[in-house]
């Protein structure tokens, strides 16, 4: 149906290629200069309307991107955000539409109206959570933690395997017997928690919120005096200092080591992986693995980038140009208004914003200038050039032709055209 309605529209401009009405480039046809653009190849049909930043590829069971990168519809998911999200997991499904959700867990169905009435499974990290006027009354269920809120986030109570309550800022405390326990006073600045007692190592920590902050446990210490001014940190595997949230900072140990001296020098490295910053953040290297997998980045001013993968590369000269390869094959674009590395960037916003284009995929060399007013395409010896509607040039195993005025006239070894017509040659 879409394929339909899409040619009823642009056939007359299908019939003869007229720059910029029509135009053909690596395959893909080409309406309104930059703006709409069809491909159907190996059975995957892509179609691109960028006016409304939208595009379909019936591949991976079809896909349709509108208003990019706000919309997308797909077999199991489709959102508009931040109107509307829908998503299906096997039998489960979650809908929400505005202040109206709804959907189906593996403890049933669910579904309300925020903030009048709701009730939510398996979402947000719980198995159950519901409201009435909220925020006057919610409650939470998570395995056997049964929590009440009223008028959130001010009184709180817990009930099932824990007990406690909370009259937020000023005193709550909570308890999950031989498991954890935690306490405040005038929160955020007094805070008592002691967790993980059913394991080898337990965790406790006292707070005095800035002047003074603990953790600790049988191999691990952390330290702030002031925070942010001064922070000490120890573990089985490190000893870190740091100074103003770690502008000024040195971390010693077995698989992690650095220093910062920042904005002038910063070091760190994790095992293999490494990052380096001069004058941050005009300058910063990275490198890191991934099992064998080398990834490196280098940054200039943040925005620009070079980053080596692999088999890939990709530079980032903004706003000039940006320049990415995977194996052989490469594109090169100028201007680069949008330094982001993305599909749907890439296929529906920066031809727009594109002027000048090269690239190679496979054996074929292409060239596209001012959104199709010169465009090159090169296979081995043979090629073809166009400029506009006025001229193009070609050559095959055949010979040299040419065609002006988008074939009102034209000759190559087998036809000449006449009026559009061709007529084959003797």
């Amino acid at each position: 149906m879409l394929r339909t309605l899409f040619f009823l529209v642009l056939l007359p401009c299908s019939l003869y290629g007229f720059w910029p009405l029509s135009w053909e480039y690596n395959e893909e046809k080409h309406y309104l200069g930059p703006f709409i653009s069809y491909q159907s190849k190996d059975d995957v049909t892509h179609v691109t309307f960028r006016p409304l930043l939208a595009s379909y590829d019936s591949g991976e069971e079809g896909v349709l991107d509108f208003l990019y990168p706000l919309g997308r519809v797909k077999k199991d998911e489709s959102y508009f955000m931040p109107i509307y999200r829908s998503k299906r997991l096997g039998e489960e499904w979650d809908t929400s539409f505005i202040l109206f959700f709804w959907g189906e867990s593996r403890q049933g169905g669910y579904g309300g109206f925020f903030p009048f009435y709701g009730k939510l499974y398996d979402r947000f990290a719980v198995d159950e959570m519901g409201f009435i006027m909220w925020p006057l009354y919610s409650y939470t269920r998570d395995e056997d933690v049964a929590k009440t809120n009223v008028l959130t986030p001010f009184f709180s109570f817990y009930g099932g395997a824990e007990s406690g309550f909370k009259v937020w800022p000023l005193y709550g405390k909570r308890e999950k017997e031989g498991v954890r326990s935690s306490s405040f006073f005038m929160w955020p600045v007094f805070i008592w928690e002691k967790k993980d007692l059913d394991m080898d190592e337990p965790i406790e920590s006292f707070y005095a919120f800035p002047f003074y902050l603990r953790t600790t446990s049988e191999t691990k210490a952390y330290y702030h005096v002031m925070w942010p001014l001064f922070s000490y940190m120890r573990d089985e595997d490190k000893t870190e200092w740091s100074f103003l949230a770690g502008f000024f900072s040195k971390t010693d140990g077995k698989e992690k080591s650095g220093f910062n001296l920042l904005p002038l020098v910063g070091y760190k490295k994790k095992e293999r992986d490494t990052t380096f910053d001069l004058l941050w953040p005009l300058y910063q290297e990275s490198e890191w693995y991934v099992g064998e997998e080398r990834h490196f980045r280098r940054r200039v001013a943040v925005i620009n980038r070079y980053m080596e993968e692999p088999d890939r590369q990709f530079l980032n000269i903004w706003p000039f140009f940006e320049y990415s390869a995977a194996k052989e094959d490469y594109t090169f674009r100028f201007p680069s208004l949008l330094p982001f590395r993305d599909d749907g960037f890439d296929r529906i916003i920066k031809p727009l914003l594109t002027v000048y284009e090269e690239k190679r995929s496979g054996e074929k060399r292409m060239v596209n200038l001012l959104y199709g007013f010169f465009t090159k395409e090169v296979v081995g010896e043979d090629w073809k050039a166009r400029f506009a509607f006025l001229l193009e040039v070609k050559k095959d195993e055949t010979g040299v032709g040419f065609e002006v005025l988008s074939g009102l006239f034209g000759i190559d070894s087998n036809y000449v055209k006449i009026f559009f017509i061709p007529i084959k040659r003797n």
